[in-house]
């Protein structure tokens, strides 16, 4: 069997996927490949006109030495960038494998962490009044199954109570089913904010959500409200068809330095390079966690490193520590497929970016790869 995840995680038998439930496609073998296509979007080609200042590490505080090994432990998890970023420069940029800094990268669910922002653009604008605005207002095909309570911030915060699924299986693709129409179709497990399960569908709704509140397709909206003004150039969607019917929406690729972007205007409560992109209390919102007895380590698609990190309500799927133990536990972080990572360290004043193509398969452990190497970069500022 061949497993195509939007998370670090593998099966242990055939169409089972342990812990988080991504973009999965299952293809047996003998069996005729449906026609699935990723189709990337027209990128933005403007100007990056909001450029990232550099600084010198070492000048900026950080131990150059110790950034050297955090980079040699990247390496070695196949990586093909680190960005640092300290004091809202950056300090320390390193790639492999054939890239630079202009490379784009697919993100898989580290997209969470942009489109977060994309949805308080938004609310910004008026199209949705509030984060508790049932979705149902837009996605009317929501309605029954105790699915019309159902809001923006549920979904945001992995409590929507819709059914845990891989967002399209190969019953969907073949039948040209949309990621919307795939979603209404599994229903629901329990109500808004009863337990917290990491899975893709609420977040897919969301997709249609906006596209139906601004009137605009999503790439287009993505466009115009996060690339050109952050400056994300080469930035695009990538579409997922079946032949050529518009079944949603993977993930953004960008570039790292782009990813570190979203990082620094976390920490720096909606501002880039002096100018208001989002209100503070929105990016507060963004990392608390909304229903702490579901689960304190998650905001609004951010993972929180202040408590005891689990990814679904059962105990197998329970860690009893922080995800980034030799962190600060004031971080905040975001994760994709392949080891697309963004960690944001307030008390450091501190992000960093990894991005590549392969990673150890379980990051959700005390002492993974990720961990370890989020430790060395802490390392690096005296922690």
């Amino acid at each position: 069997m061949l497993l195509y995840t939007d998370h670090m995680f593998m099966t242990t038998r055939p169409g089972m996927v342990l812990g988080a439930v991504g973009l999965a496609l299952v293809v047996a073998a003998g069996t005729p490949k449906a026609q699935r296509r990723q189709v990337g979007t027209e990128p933005w080609d403007g100007p990056d006109a909001a450029p990232w200042l550099t600084a010198d590490a070492a000048a900026s505080g950080l131990d150059p030495a110790k950034l050297d090994r955090a980079a040699r432990l990247a390496e070695t998890t196949h990586a093909d960038s680190l960005v640092v970023v300290h004091h809202g420069r950056i300090v320390f940029e390193r790639h492999w494998n054939d890239r630079g800094p202009d490379d784009v990268q697919q993100m898989y669910s580290a997209t969470k962490s942009p489109f977060a922002l994309l949805v308080g653009r938004v609310l910004a604008r008026g199209d949705i009044s509030s984060l508790d605005q049932p979705l149902v207002d837009f996605v009317p095909e929501l309605a029954g199954q105790g699915r019309a309570a159902l809001t923006f911030r549920n979904a945001m915060a992995m409590e929507s109570g819709l059914a845990q699924s891989p967002e399209l299986d190969q019953g969907d693709i073949r039948a040209g089913r949309s990621q919307l129409e795939a979603t209404l179709a599994r229903g629901t497990t329990h109500g808004p904010y009863e337990y917290f399960i990491y899975n893709h569908a609420g977040y897919r709704i969301l997709f249609t959500a906006l596209e139906r509140a601004t009137g605009m397709s999503l790439p287009d909206l993505t466009r115009e409200e996060l690339f050109a003004p952050l400056g994300m150039t080469g930035a695009y969607w990538v579409e997922i068809r079946n032949d050529d019917r518009l079944l949603g929406y993977q993930s953004i690729r960008m570039r790292p330095r782009d990813l570190a972007k979203v990082g620094q205007l976390m920490l720096n409560d909606g501002l880039w390079n002096g100018s208001r992109y989002l209100s503070a209390e929105y990016i507060e919102q963004l990392r608390t966690a909304p229903a702490p007895k579901a689960n304190p380590s998650y905001g609004l698609f951010w993972h929180l490193n202040a408590g005891d990190f689990y990814l679904s309500y059962r105990e197998s799927n329970f860690m009893r520590s922080r995800l980034l133990p030799g962190t600060p536990p004031d971080a905040y972080a975001n994760f994709g497929n392949s080891g697309q990572i963004v960690v944001v360290v307030p008390s450091l004043d501190l992000v960093w970016v990894r991005t590549g193509r392969q990673i150890p398969s379980n990051i959700w452990t005390p002492n993974s790869t990720v961990a370890q190497l989020s430790a060395a970069v802490v390392a690096a500022a005296g922690r």
